[in-house]
């Protein structure tokens, strides 16, 4: 599944578009900051995790600790993946430019 569409999905039981627009933004915003470096794996996911967990915990009030971490846990899984791949190859061409990049002196 593609970024927007889990985010789109994970923000679908908002009805205020002002905070959609925030969570969208952020979740964007952190993307561009991974993939400039300056925000790695680890702290990414926990960004995210914090972020998905209090939009579930305030759209799904209902559901239990444990139904709630697997739900977080599998929506920050999927944004991972999603972010890893829309950001594939510009990370790849960073990281591997100055290798291949014609040195002029």
């Amino acid at each position: 599944m593609s970024l927007q569409a889990i985010v789109l999905s994970l923000i679908s039981d908002i009805d205020d578009p002002a905070v959609r627009m925030d969570i969208s933004s952020t979740i964007y915003f952190l993307r561009d900051v991974y993939l400039d470096g300056k925000l790695g794996e680890e702290e990414l996911r926990k960004e995210l995790r914090e972020i998905v967990d209090t939009v579930i915990s305030a759209t799904h009030p209902e559901l239990l600790p444990e139904e709630r971490k697997k739900r977080v846990d599998d929506l920050v899984n999927q944004l991972m993946r999603a972010i890893k791949l829309s950001t594939l190859r510009i990370r790849a061409l960073s990281r591997f430019r100055s290798r291949y990049r014609p040195e002029f002196e």
